[in-house]
């Protein structure tokens, strides 16, 4: 008695179910198990710890390090390396945005890795004085338009996945030397 082809894929496809679904039941076995799934508890949200706000002193134009977005930009921008603080929830630094025509924005920003947000603590004037933001929201960062540059510098310069990258010099050291941690691969220390 031979076979046909129906009938011999009839019978594997009746096995390999068989095979899928004893694969499936251990693996859903094995997350209940371990904890990996079901549990009871909802994962809390993390506290961040904000540290008061000190602002540094107004950005000078020959200390300014320049990052690229892209290669579209239509803006340059830079960081003043001497802004740059980390603590253990938040970086905080000085952008500067400069237009083709000559336009100039600055700002005292933060950004959190773990959450991919980023909040503006004060927009610099042209007197060279700070004005404190009224918008006390954290927002996510994107990388549409006016993100894109939060975006690189978390990306490429400050974070290593939803961990802060080093110290405010290791932070320089990759701007300053356009080391990017995932284009370079470099996450090491400049020292």
């Amino acid at each position: 008695m031979r076979k046909t082809w129906v009938e011999f894929f009839e019978g594997w496809r009746k096995w390999a179910g068989a095979v899928a679904l004893l694969l499936v039941s251990v693996h859903a076995s094995a997350e209940i198990i371990f904890g990996e799934y079901g549990d009871d508890e909802e994962e809390k949200p993390r506290e961040y710890k904000v540290l008061p706000v000190k602002l540094p002193a107004f950005p000078v134009e020959e200390k300014l390090l320049q990052f690229e977005v892209g290669p579209t930009q239509t803006q340059s921008f830079f960081i003043d390396p001497e802004s740059i603080s980390v603590s253990p929830d938040e970086i905080r630094y000085t952008m500067v945005t400069k237009s083709n025509a000559g336009a100039k924005n600055v700002s005292y920003e933060g950004v959190r890795c773990g959450t991919f947000e980023f909040r503006r603590y004060a927009y610099g004037h042209r007197n060279g004085k700070w004005v404190m933001s009224k918008n006390e929201d954290w927002r996510l960062i994107n990388f549409h338009a006016a993100n894109r540059p939060r975006a690189v510098l978390v990306q490429e310069f400050f974070c290593d996945g939803k961990a802060i990258a080093g110290s405010a010099e290791d932070m320089i050291f990759r701007i300053r030397n356009k080391r990017s941690i995932i284009r370079n691969n470099y996450t090491g220390s400049s020292f």
